[in-house]
């Protein structure tokens, strides 16, 4: 009986010995620089018959987008810049199931905030077919004139009431569907003064991570271990009692 916990012990050691000389295992996915097949544009209002004025320009190391909201309050304004991880609606989205945070690397002008969206597949609401019934999650990301590299957990975002009114969803369902990100956009901030002009420079979007498959296959082990003792355990208290 010693010697099997003797050898259990030991494995569970090598375990953790092994564990502790393997290497991190990062996640990272460029939102931009593009990965291929995956399509970035601007947009406004002007379609709606809003007055806003949107300019996208793409280049290999750099995006640049700029932006006036119209001045006439009794009408909507918007415009953004939307990354389409699956522009051809064949529902290949992307796991972000690792990610903790989001790195931005921007230069900013006429803008003290903007709004992260990253809109993802829930199977109980979304209709592929209608963007918006894509989950929302959104965070502020604050700026400052000048280019700066912005750090965000990514449990900071969060699904906002209007989604859940909008349409017509039930809060009890609030999984985060992070293994099904369909798309990341970048919209003017709550108080974007309307008719001043905003503009941006992003040189680089990454969603960040570090895996625990690692830990998890430890964890394995050692329930593995733990079964395997406790068998044992009880397979020699039966031999005894029998004799």
């Amino acid at each position: 009986m010693r010697k099997t916990y003797a050898i259990l012990a030991l494995i569970a050691a090598l375990v953790l010995v092994v564990y502790a000389l393997l290497p991190d295992s990062y996640f990272e996915e460029t939102v931009f620089p593009l990965k291929e097949g995956v399509s970035v544009f601007g947009y406004d209002d002007v379609s709606d018959g809003g007055e806003s004025v949107a300019h996208t320009d793409v280049a290999d190391s750099s995006l640049s987008f700029d932006c006036t909201l119209g001045e006439d309050t009794a009408k909507g304004a918007w415009c953004g810049i939307l990354w389409n991880a699956d522009p051809d609606s064949a529902g290949e989205y992307r796991n972000w199931t690792f990610v903790d945070s989001m790195i931005f690397d921007v230069e900013a002008h006429g803008t003290q905030e903007v709004l992260v969206k990253v809109w993802a597949f829930d199977p109980d609401v979304t209709d592929p077919s209608k963007a918006k019934t894509f989950r929302l999650l959104m965070k502020e990301l604050p700026l400052k004139d000048g280019r700066q590299r912005i750090a965000i957990p990514f449990e900071q975002f969060y699904t906002p009431d209007f989604w859940y009114e909008d349409g017509k969803v039930d809060r009890k369902l609030n999984q985060r569907h992070q293994e099904s990100v369909a798309r990341v956009e970048i919209a003017p901030g709550w108080n974007q003064p309307r008719g001043k002009k905003f503009s941006l420079k992003i040189f680089r979007i990454s969603a960040v991570g570090v895996s625990n498959v690692y830990f998890g296959i430890v964890l394995g082990v050692f329930l593995l271990l733990t079964i395997v003792a406790v068998g044992r355990s009880h397979h020699l208290k039966n031999d005894a009692e029998e004799k």
